[in-house]
């Protein structure tokens, strides 16, 4: 069995791990769990930028100008679906979360699961908004809007935040 080491974060405390990329010493509170090993909140940070690096502030707006418009659709439709809203709001999501990945072609934005999400918020409160107003639905239409909401945004944010680590 080899020696222990000492963290390079934490001087005082003693680790036989060590980063798989740079091997610097790591107890397990610095650890950072890969799907190749473990490693140091550096090296990981370090990988994180790369996804980042050919992203534009402009594929905010690219973004958000498709998945408005599909969110104002899905956000009227699938709510006076009634119960189908459980499921087709994941799906619905999924597609929006899809469809803004598919025009920034493919690139990571450390804000882009925020700018879709924010967009089906947005593409559904003009229809909630005129339920709970007007008494269009009643209380039940408000129920299926509410569950659609949850159901999509979840799934977007599930679909384009993944790659994030730290």
């Amino acid at each position: 069995m080899s020696e222990p080491m000492h963290c390079a974060n934490h001087p005082n405390v003693e680790t036989y791990l060590r980063c798989n990329k740079c091997g610097k010493p790591i107890c397990s509170k610095c650890a950072v769990r890969t799907p190749v090993g473990y490693r140091c909140r550096e090296c990981v940070n370090a990988q994180q930028r790369v996804f980042y690096a050919d992203f534009r502030p402009t594929h905010y707006l690219v973004a958000a100008a498709v998945s408005l418009p599909l969110a104002l659709v899905a956000g009227w439709l699938i709510p006076n679906l009634g119960w189908y809203a459980i499921i087709l709001g994941p799906l619905a999501g999924g597609g929006i979360a899809e469809a803004a990945r598919w025009t920034i072609r493919r690139r990571r934005g450390q804000y882009t699961w925020l700018v879709v999400c924010g967009c089906i918020v947005v593409g559904t409160l003009p229809w909630l908004l005129q339920r709970i107003g007007f008494g269009v639905g009643g209380m039940l239409g408000v129920v299926w809007d509410v569950v659609y909401l949850a159901a999509a945004v979840g799934a977007a944010y599930a679909r384009l935040h993944y790659g994030r680590r730290i």
